[in-house]
């Protein structure tokens, strides 16, 4: 089966096509020991129901082998809550205008590189250079050098999240560069620290190293190399992928991205962004989340679609799905800016939320708003303005600009 087809057949249009079928006449439907969750209230139920629906025996081998482990691959245990909470204190509210700024200044550069020929690659060229500066200017791990971290960060993740049938190959090159990393950062923490009292240092992991002061904010080195890993891991091919298919789905509809236009060209960063969430919700960058059943459960009781699942099912709860359920998305098909913000579920629900999440709603739309500001934005003609893929990854997508 050639890797075209596979990417049609699980493609977004495929997938809601699917799942509209689905949520009209098998819900919740039982396949074996899985079940498929399609309905917004019950995908929900299932990933707000953190104490049945697990993680662990999902992520929690992954992350040992690469990233070490990691509070997002937990269930809510004691380790889960002191190190969630002490890596959330080391992020400030501030900070987020902070990365706002990184965020621009960067990718404001990369485009007024791409102003002299007037064309730009929105992956390698915008999206995955930017995740790898913030990664280094605010996370403080700069790598050996940015292709190095690009290499880690996506090798890692596919094999953590996206390698289900447990390619041998994936699994083999994520060793490498786990080992790799791990190195690297033990060498990198033990320069920090080295520096604590002379250094003028304010990024994530010298915030981390800092709080080792205080007995009650303290995680030792190999903690701190943990989490700041499954961080990092998780912020690079996020971004990139996100901004790929969102791109790509607003040169689908010229509409659209005119009106995303003229709000980027009006400073409106609020309407962009409603832009960006809602392009999207047509092609997300996640549009599954799998969990394990712990113990036995009747899900959305009471209803005509209620359903008994037994312990150690697992559960495939669509958030594509969920997305376009008409219950929460009145006229779902329809591209609509102005769109409960609650309705989205781009970064997961309940205790798993995507750690990013506060992040991504900044970058995003900042990479957004930087492209929309280019006269004539389009898509490059023949193949290269089509997306190309590194096995499950938007590798490449070429757009074109009118040039200054």
């Amino acid at each position: 089966m050639s890797s075209r087809f596979v990417r049609w057949l699980t493609g977004s249009d495929v997938q809601r096509a699917v799942f509209g079928f689905l949520r009209r006449h098998h819900p919740n439907l039982v396949l074996g020991k899985r079940v498929v969750v399609t309905r917004a209230e019950d995908v929900n139920e299932v990933l707000k129901t953190d104490a049945v629906f697990g993680v662990t025996e999902l992520y929690a081998e992954r992350m040992e082998r690469t990233t070490g482990p990691f509070f997002l691959g937990m269930e809510n245990t004691p380790q889960y809550q002191r190190e969630s909470s002490l890596a959330r204190r080391a992020v400030r509210p501030e900070d987020l205008e902070r990365i706002r700024t990184m965020v621009r200044e960067h990718a404001g550069q990369l485009i007024t590189q791409a102003r002299t020929t007037g064309r730009l690659d929105v992956v390698n060229g915008l999206a995955r250079p930017v995740a790898v500066g913030m990664v280094d200017r605010f996370f403080g791990v700069p790598g050996p050098d940015p292709e190095t971290m690009k290499r880690w960060m996506r090798t890692l993740f596919w094999d953590i999240f996206l390698n289900p049938g447990n390619d041998a190959d994936v699994t083999a090159r994520a060793r490498a560069a786990s080992a790799e990393l791990k190195t690297y950062m033990e060498g990198l923490i033990a320069q920090r620290k080295a520096g604590l009292a002379t250094e003028g240092r304010d990024d994530f992991l010298t915030r981390l190293l800092r709080m080792q002061e205080d007995e009650a904010t303290r995680l030792d080195d190999d903690a701190v190399r943990r989490n700041v890993g499954g961080i990092i891991v998780g912020a690079v091919d996020t971004t990139s992928r996100a901004l790929a298919q969102l791109v790509n789905e607003l040169l689908e509809r010229p509409d659209a991205l005119g009106e995303a236009r003229s709000a980027a060209q009006m400073g409106d960063t609020a309407r962009v962004a409603a832009h960006a969430f809602e392009a999207l919700r047509f092609d997300p960058h996640n549009p599954l989340l799998m969990r394990t059943c712990h113990e036995d459960y009747v899900l959305a009781r009471g209803t005509d679609r209620e359903v008994r699942i037994r312990k150690g099912t697992l559960i495939i709860a669509s958030t594509i799905s969920a997305m376009f359920d008409p219950e929460v998305m009145q006229h779902p098909d329809e591209f609509r800016v102005d769109r409960p913000p609650q309705g989205y579920m781009h970064f997961g629900r309940g205790l798993h939320t995507c750690y990013g999440e506060r992040i991504n709603h900044l970058v995003l739309p900042e990479l957004l708003e930087g492209l929309l500001r280019l006269r004539n934005l389009r898509r490059a003609p023949g193949g290269e303005g089509r997306m190309k893929f590194e096995g499950p990854f938007p590798d490449r997508l070429v757009v074109e600009f009118d040039a200054d």
